[in-house]
């Protein structure tokens, strides 16, 4: 079998979870791989010098990145050079012009078989649609939820109100529909699709026909074991330490978990000998404001970011692994996003606190390894940060369900997959 071509335009030493994601797979698998990759832009990242070891079957191809355009039109002229050296090329998103670059390589040689694999959805994302208003404040219709005289209702500053709020929606919709118009193009297009949990999967393809599903594959996140140290350090305090690494802002915020240590706080003012909360990563200003106007910094400590190797490390050292989803109930009922850094947390082989949807790709992998979930009620974080701060309460790791999330395992079935293709 030829080399497989791998497009994806985060890979270390981009520190990205999509790039890191994509190195665990490659670095486990049986196959020879050449990665288009770039190593200059670090936008939406967390770095550009991640030092992980090199993998023997991975041959980096580092092209042009200094705009995705510039690194997308290097990535397809490369193919349309090597075009005979690949049977099969697969694509990583995000971003989405990886797949762009699919769509135009599948144009360049119909026979090539192309698996693409999707991080996130690119069109209808939730996070995207809850950021939307999606019925103008000024309309008619809102007279039923607010209360609207007839004095308003009749203003005419009211109507070009209502039509200066549909001129500035316009953009954002057109954005949209030319989202849907790429992602329908791409899943009718490939040859095979990867998504990373069930739910991503029923989302994405529920508009979908019976020819498209057929190509659908679900492959989990996974953790590498070879990635941590095997010793734990020892620690100066007999606090249990608490953490949260990655990337949190106003939608995927912390903010009922900071109540809940609040509420626990004013009942037993002496938390901060018992519990340490440590957050490595962004978080949003207003919430760093809850944290000094609740008087919460002797028990919380924000971090800054850390690369991927020490990150592996404090989870290690760790008591608890803090988990965080967005609440994203009023446009799904079920959480379709599963955080490739709760794979890590995984591997780490510590107890998982999750905060999450109570249906959905989170509350599942927590679960899957005897993890704690809780939902977004203060009260229950309240009284299991109690039992953990004083009680000493714990859980122990299911290894059966931590091994489906092992880089071999997912790796193996990746393998699979593609020995079917290859026929």
């Amino acid at each position: 079998m030829k080399r497989i071509l791998v497009i994806s335009w985060y890979f270390p030493p981009i520190n990205s979870s999509e790039g890191l994601v994509t190195y665990k797979l490659l670095k486990n698998s049986k196959y020879q791989y050449d990665v288009c990759m770039q190593d200059s832009n670090d936008s939406w990242s967390y770095g550009k010098n991640e030092q992980l070891p090199e993998c023997g079957n991975v041959k980096k191809i580092c092209l042009q990145g200094e705009s995705l355009d510039t690194w997308k039109s290097a990535a397809v002229e490369y193919f349309r050079k090597h075009q005979n050296e690949y049977d099969i090329v697969m694509t990583r998103s995000m971003p989405p012009e990886s797949h762009e670059i699919g769509l135009e390589i599948k144009k360049m040689k119909p026979g090539i078989t192309w698996i693409a694999s999707f991080g996130d959805p690119i069109a209808n994302n939730p996070f995207v649609l809850k950021g939307m208003q999606t019925m103008s404040p000024y309309s008619l219709q809102m007279r039923y939820v607010r209360k609207m005289g007839i004095r308003e209702m009749i203003s005419p500053v009211r109507e070009m109100k209502n039509l200066l709020w549909k001129r500035r929606q316009k953009a954002p919709l057109q954005a949209l529909e030319k989202e849907r118009t790429l992602e329908h193009n791409i899943l009718s297009n490939c040859d095979k699709i990867i998504f990373n949990n069930p739910y991503q999967k029923k989302y994405m393809l529920s508009s979908c026909g019976k020819e498209i599903a057929k190509k659908a594959v679900v492959l989990p996140h996974s953790f590498d074991a070879e990635l941590y140290d095997a010793s734990i350090a020892p620690r100066s305090s007999d606090k249990i330490q608490m953490v949260y690494i990655g990337h949190l802002d106003a939608t995927r915020t912390p903010r009922l978990f900071l109540k809940g240590i609040a509420a626990l706080k004013k009942e037993h003012p002496d938390l901060a000998e018992h519990l340490e909360v440590l957050f490595y990563g962004h978080m949003a200003a207003n919430d760093k404001v809850y944290l000094i106007d609740h008087e919460l910094l002797d028990v919380v400590k924000i971090k800054k970011p850390v690369d991927y190797k020490t990150s592996l490390s404090i989870m290690r050292n760790s008591d608890w692994l803090l988990h965080v989803d967005a609440n994203l109930h009023g446009i799904l009922d079920e959480n379709i996003f599963f955080a490739a850094k709760l794979a890590d947390y995984i591997g780490a082989n510590r107890p998982i606190f999750g905060m999450t949807m109570f249906e959905g790709a989170g509350a599942d992998v927590v679960r899957a390894v005897n993890g704690v979930t809780v939902s977004y009620s203060v009260d229950e974080i309240k009284n299991y940060l109690y039992l953990i701060a004083y009680e000493n309460y714990t859980v122990e790791i299911d290894q059966d369900g931590m091994n489906q999330f092992n880089a071999t395992e997912v790796a193996e079935k990746f393998d699979a997959m593609v020995e079917k293709l290859d026929r």
